[in-house]
């Protein structure tokens, strides 16, 4: 595999590297998101459940879960070590006490933000290339988002 991406960094790309070339990018972030995370003394998971919690929104801990694509067991330990930091609360859901969601704080809507625009600031390898090649890339990527949207919206 890594023969392969090395490859495909000697040639001239085809319509066929797009997503091997996507995988490689999103895989070389991971210490980008680790970097940032470690910031907020926040492991990488945790980083996700403070950006995926809508803080005017209480979210189920299951939908955390499976926003997160893991296990409930493992959700548990994530928001252990958040609501130790105050940054959220685990309470009874309105409608069945038994359903546990998850508030934001206001330390943890300060954390969320303060993550989210950190996260904002682009890499130097982004902010390097030419307006117009960011362009072209942002309207891709959108395409890309836009059209997997809309496969989870048919069904």
């Amino acid at each position: 595999m890594e023969d392969k991406l090395k490859g495909l960094r000697r040639r001239k790309l085809s319509a066929e590297d797009c997503w091997p070339v996507m995988i490689e990018f999103l895989l070389s972030q991971k210490s980008w998101w680790v970097g940032i995370c470690a910031e907020f003394d926040l492991t990488p998971m945790q980083g996700h459940a403070i950006r995926s919690i809508d803080p005017d929104k209480p979210v189920p801990m299951s939908s955390l879960a499976d926003n997160l694509a893991c296990d409930a067991s493992n959700i548990t330990g994530i928001v252990d070590k958040l609501e130790t930091r105050g940054l959220v609360a685990r309470q009874g859901a309105e409608s069945d006490r038994r359903i546990k969601v998850l508030v934001m704080t206001e330390k943890g809507r300060q954390v969320r933000d303060q993550l989210w625009a950190r996260s904002m600031e682009p890499p130097r390898a982004v902010t390097a290339l030419p307006d117009e090649t960011k362009r072209r890339l942002a309207e891709a990527l959108r395409a890309v988002v836009d059209e997997r949207l809309a496969d989870e919206a048919a069904g």
